[in-house]
């Protein structure tokens, strides 16, 4: 079930990172330094910029960058004008040109120099652009070798985006640190006692695990034919599930993949996410979701999307409550100058336990335990 699943688990406690890891602002500048600029830079999916013209405004990096489509395909460019450094498009949509709204300052969809109103000679002042790797659709512009680390992937033919379409992008905002967020999505073992709408989706004592050194994926089975729902929401979602599969299960209940350090693409049937969580301070993160269906679910099968959105959000609340009371105990043992750790339940959070050795490797000797 796991590549690292050991017979005394309960001797594996010292993985977990001391308390002031979570609240010290001098280790979250260590984790943005070491982690995230030295990082994979996930930046979004191609996807969301579809066509010709196509642009896609990254609201969570304050609006300074975008994705466009231009006859070079899908580039990152600089959103901030060359002129009085404003930016300039929002949101997302489609144009034929880059027009600075201020002064109209036009750049091509390349972002090469078109024009700038009453010059006599037009500057020479390209938007900035930055290089990107593609996987799997999925764009980086960060300094990892993203095919390196995520070459042989298990189950990779399942994260598959063809004839796949955007719906949504979601942007929830969280009062943890960011790494309480990867470690509850690191571990089934509360899958069973605290989501009861998931727990009966999915088969957690069908678990398996699978290993990188900066990724880790998880499969688990379909809970007992989907007999039983778990909640309200979950029965919507079963039963749009079955119909659209013509009765037929799906082959897994979900399939989550982490890449290191905030990276997560989660399989649901007929359904892809892509999220990745940000730090915003040593208590604080954002998470930015992406929605991906079938395109003929995105356009004709609301009811699906709006079934699947409700389960989603149903577990995404019971998992902000974890990790709330995570939060809660450690800062207060924290702020009391107390230490604890409790050993890692094998195999279910296996995962949990790959992330901190992960942590561990990167980041001990730059902070010191």
């Amino acid at each position: 079930m796991s590549e690292i699943a050991k017979i005394d688990q309960f001797a594996q406690v010292s993985s977990q990172p001391p308390l002031r890891w979570y609240f010290d602002p001098k280790v979250l500048e260590i984790e943005q330094r070491i982690l995230f600029d030295n990082g994979p830079g996930y930046v979004g999916h191609e996807l969301l910029v579809p066509n010709f013209g196509d642009y896609h405004v990254l609201e969570w990096m304050g609006s300074a960058k975008m994705l466009v489509r231009s006859e070079n395909g899908v580039e990152l460019l600089s959103n901030i004008c060359r002129h009085r450094q404003a930016t300039m498009l929002e949101g997302h949509g489609n144009v034929k040109n880059i027009v600075c709204p201020l002064h109209r300052w036009t750049y091509q969809l390349d972002g090469k120099m078109l024009g700038a109103p009453h010059f006599p000679q037009k500057p020479c002042l390209h938007l900035n652009k930055f290089p990107l790797q593609r996987w799997n659709g999925l764009l980086f512009a960060g300094k990892r070798n993203i095919c390196k680390d995520l070459k042989d992937i298990p189950v990779f033919e399942e994260l598959d985006f063809s004839n796949y379409q955007l719906d949504r992008v979601e942007i929830d905002e969280y009062a943890f640190n960011w790494k309480t967020f990867i470690e509850v999505y690191q571990e089934d073992y509360h899958v069973a006692p605290f989501h009861p709408g998931l727990g009966k989706f999915v088969n957690c004592d069908d678990l398996h695990w699978y290993f990188g050194d900066w990724y880790s994926v998880q499969t688990v089975g379909v809970h007992h034919g989907l007999r039983k729902a778990g909640s309200v929401a979950y029965g919507k979602w079963q039963e749009q599930v079955m119909r659209y599969n013509n009765g037929m299960l799906p082959r897994y209940g979900a399939i989550w993949l982490t890449y290191y350090p905030n990276i997560m693409v989660e399989w649901y049937p007929n359904t892809l996410v892509v999220s990745t969580v940000l730090p915003r301070g040593a208590e604080a993160c954002t998470n930015i979701v992406e929605f991906y269906y079938p395109e003929d679910i995105v356009l004709f099968e609301r009811d699906y999307v709006e079934a699947e959105k409700a389960v989603y959000r149903e577990t995404a609340t019971e998992d902000d409550i974890i990790c709330l009371k995570m939060q809660q105990g450690r800062k207060w043992l924290y702020q009391n100058g107390l230490e604890e750790r409790g050993p890692y339940q094998s195999p279910t959070e296996d995962g949990l336990l790959h992330f901190h050795e992960f942590l561990r490797r990167q980041l001990d000797s730059h902070i010191g335990v």
